[in-house]
């Protein structure tokens, strides 16, 4: 917020709070580009014109449902670095369930962004990409913390683990949305949490 800019009084915040629900579901449904603002306002309760005060566009409203739910997830996981008192293993499982559990239950926000094609603007690319970045920066603070807790070798390759460990979580996710299996996140946490950990090999 820019020193101009004044915080929105609480009806204000609902108001905004209900469109993004809105356009999530809408985006959700119909997908990106099929979807209209009026769908959009009819399905927040606003008119028109309200939902244009908060939103200038379309791509605009996109954004600030992405930015919110990146965000919303993004505290999720820094809370369970934060709580870091749990053997490294346990604390890897319970990440990457938050994970998985959250991707599960904002299934339409996958379907966004698995059913929208190429054609956003410069500046939404560039968030996407800081948005990315973000999320790395939060799985190299979980496996520099298995490093700090003697978990791993001292010689780990960091980012090339963090690179193979963001697969995993998204792969794994994209399967939440893909077979709606809500009731396999525990085991799929496990599985990531074992590949992780012990590996796929036979130990001899």
């Amino acid at each position: 917020m820019t020193t101009n800019e004044q915080p929105l009084a609480l009806p204000e915040i609902e108001t905004k709070e209900r469109i993004l629900a809105a356009a999530l579901k809408v985006f959700g449904e119909k997908g990106y580009h099929p979807a209209t603002m009026a769908e959009i306002a009819e399905a927040a309760n606003v008119g028109k014109g309200t939902l244009y005060w908060y939103f200038s566009s379309k791509e605009e409203l996109f954004t600030g449902i992405i930015e919110q739910q990146i965000q919303t997830v993004n505290l999720e996981l820094r809370s369970v670095l934060e709580a870091a008192e749990q053997p490294f293993p346990e604390l890897l499982l319970t990440f990457t369930k938050v994970f998985l559990d959250y991707s599960y239950n904002k299934r339409q926000l996958s379907r966004i962004f698995m059913g929208t094609p190429l054609g956003f603007s410069d500046e939404l690319r560039a968030r996407m990409f800081s948005w990315h970045k973000e999320f790395l920066a939060i799985n190299t603070e979980l496996i520099q913390l298995g490093l700090k807790k003697g978990f791993f070798s001292p010689d780990l390759e960091v980012e090339r683990v963090v690179t193979a460990f963001t697969g995993l979580l998204f792969a794994f996710s994209g399967r939440q949305f893909m077979e709606e299996n809500g009731d396999q996140v525990e085991a799929e946490a496990v599985f990531i949490r074992d590949l992780i950990t012990h590996g796929i090999a036979h130990q001899a």
